[in-house]
């Protein structure tokens, strides 16, 4: 399980700072979107319905305003736009965190909504491997270095969700964590 949060690592080991302690359970802010917004596919009362965005913010895996959308070839292949990449890959951990804030340590809940940001960031995961795989760790290090207090931030929420304490001996739930992330490189991560 998580052998996919290598990203926020990666981003936590060019901090050079300690571990930080669990932040508040309120979602970082993205671009386009309000701080502590709610998560994805669901609704604040008198938001917009679930599954569609409120006006000003983005939809989990959309890309940052002014840019194109997540899977488009207008900006080109995401894993030759490391700063896209870094900004998409941000959302991630964000919206997970924000995912598993929301579900409060209901399983079913936390898998529904991670099993709802797959898809939308599958180009998060597929140019993040490529990147390692084709030799550019330096590289993808050296450009996450300015983002690494945010990545550090969001992989702490991730990691100290009280959500993922109480779900990590659920299989259901483990197996959307690791498929979510997981690389496609690597083998297929079977159902539980």
């Amino acid at each position: 399980m998580l052998r996919g949060l290598g990203i926020a690592a990666v981003a936590a080991a060019c901090s050079g700072a300690p571990a930080a302690a669990p932040p508040a359970p309120v979602r970082p802010a993205i671009a386009g979107t309000a701080a502590g917004s709610a998560a994805p596919g669901s609704a604040a009362p008198g938001s917009a319905a679930p599954g569609s965005a409120a006006p000003g913010s983005a939809a989990p895996g959309s890309a940052a305003p002014g840019s194109a959308a997540p899977g488009s070839a207008a900006d080109g292949p995401l894993d030759q736009d490391l700063p896209r990449l870094i900004a998409r890959s941000l959302a991630l951990y964000q919206d997970v965190a924000a995912a598993l804030d929301a579900a409060a340590g209901d399983c079913a809940a936390a898998t529904t909504r991670l099993d709802q940001l797959a898809a939308p960031y599958r180009d998060v995961v597929t140019a993040s491997a490529k990147v390692v795989h084709d030799g550019r760790a330096a590289a993808l290090r050296a450009a996450l270095e300015p983002h690494a207090e945010a990545f550090t931030t969001a992989a702490t929420a991730v990691m100290h969700a009280p959500t993922m304490a109480a779900c990590a001996t659920d299989a259901a739930f483990r197996h959307a964590l690791d498929a979510l992330f997981a690389s496609p490189v690597a083998p297929p991560v079977p159902p539980p």
